[in-house]
């Protein structure tokens, strides 16, 4: 898993935030290779570059070989000792983890927690945790906090919209609590989203990734962009009704896809007392269990050929606790290359993903990355900055 960058737009080039894109897009560029890259002038480039030097944006790192002469350098975006804070809950546990820019973890912490309690008894202990991993770095400098929930965000304001999940929370929330220890840039999202964006090869891909633990979430990427909808709810399918007389959904509706695939449905239909012991359960063999996932698989993979068919994606990703055991991966997979057309499911991908925590890890880094050093918020930055000065 990779985490990659939008690319630099070439015919916007010549400002400061466009170049920057460029050499991080590009993993260093020398001064040649930016100079017929951007088709710019000697001296607006180098002025360019000393600029963003003197604010620690970029660096001349390792010479490159030399033709004769004076061996050139490549330069590279600043980002040694530059660190992410990513806090990752699910509705039974959230992962603390302290990132570097491409979203590789360096340090983390794992606990237990109950998502329904209230707001501060579940954030505050992660905030203080995410200090402490902080105070074991040594020379390092944080550049944002990203945060992912099992719930709908708004990705503008970062509060929690349709608190089905965590219902005694206030929409702001998570922002109160991030922002009373950290006056950083803050980016807050769905954890099914995160994880998409964090599965991703390429941004050239698309990618549907369906989380299954607790619930039932799903994110959609589409050329690096995360999908979110009209109303910050697209990937809501857990509420898709598969029988409009199956069990009784906790929405109060009867036949929602998560009454019959989610964690919680499979836990409370076998009689067990903790979503853990299903996997387990299935390492064992266990013949009931096993069944219980394939008719469970089934029905999540007849809901997800209609996803799959509306956009065609490389990549069908599964994930979560139950998602991601291989028996419930192959039967999903199994049933969803039948119902869709055969020109929808050629060269379709359909896989287990990464460890949940991760997945969501590197795509909570790659928007704080993207919140701070995009072009458009450089070019910001700096014009408030002339303008500042002038005034």
């Amino acid at each position: 898993m990779t985490v990659e960058r939008m690319p630099a737009s070439l015919g916007g080039a010549t400002s400061h935030g466009h170049l920057l894109e460029l050499i991080r897009s590009a993993d260093g560029l020398s001064r040649q290779q930016l100079l017929s890259t951007t088709g710019m002038s000697r001296a607006t480039l180098y002025e360019r570059l000393d600029t963003l030097t003197r604010r620690g944006y970029i660096y001349e790192a390792e010479p490159l070989n030399s033709t004769g002469g004076r061996p050139s350098r490549k330069i590279r975006f600043e980002d040694r000792g530059r660190v992410v804070l990513a806090l990752t809950l699910g509705q039974t546990h959230g992962t603390v983890s302290i990132t570097d820019t491409t979203g590789r973890q360096l340090r983390s912490e794992t606990f237990a927690l109950e998502i329904s309690a209230p707001a501060d008894s579940v954030l505050l202990p992660l905030v203080e945790a995410g200090r402490k991993l902080l105070e074991q770095g040594s020379d390092e400098t944080l550049l944002g906090i990203g945060v992912s929930l099992p719930a709908p965000v708004e990705a503008g304001t970062g509060h929690v919209k349709h608190q089905t999940t965590i219902p005694g929370w206030s929409p702001d929330s998570v922002v109160r609590a991030v922002k009373a220890t950290w006056d950083l840039p803050l980016v807050i999202e769905n954890d099914a989203r995160a994880a998409a964006l964090g599965e991703r090869a390429s941004d050239a891909e698309t990618v549907v990734y369906v989380k299954v633990g607790t619930g039932i979430g799903c994110g959609i990427v589409v050329e690096g962009s995360i999908l979110r909808g009209a109303h910050g709810s697209a990937g809501d399918i857990g509420h898709i009704r598969m029988s409009s007389d199956g069990p009784l959904c906790r929405c109060g509706r009867h036949g929602c896809l998560a009454a019959y695939s989610s964690g919680r449905a499979l836990r409370d239909h076998l009689g067990l007392a903790k979503i853990d012991d299903i996997s387990a359960a299935a390492g064992t063999g266990d013949p009931e269990v096993l069944q219980a996932l394939s008719d469970a698989a089934d029905v999540l993979g007849r809901a997800l050929a209609a996803t799959v068919t509306t956009l065609n994606p490389d990549r069908l990703v599964l994930g979560g606790q139950i998602g991601g055991l291989p028996e419930f991966v192959e039967k999903v997979s199994s049933r969803v290359l039948t119902d869709v057309v055969e020109r929808i499911a050629e060269g379709m991908v359909v896989e287990a993903g990464h460890p949940e925590d991760l997945a969501a890890c590197h795509g909570l880094t790659t928007l704080v990355m993207r919140k701070i050093f995009a072009p458009d918020a450089v070019d910001q930055l700096f014009a408030d900055e002339a303008e500042s000065a002038a005034g």
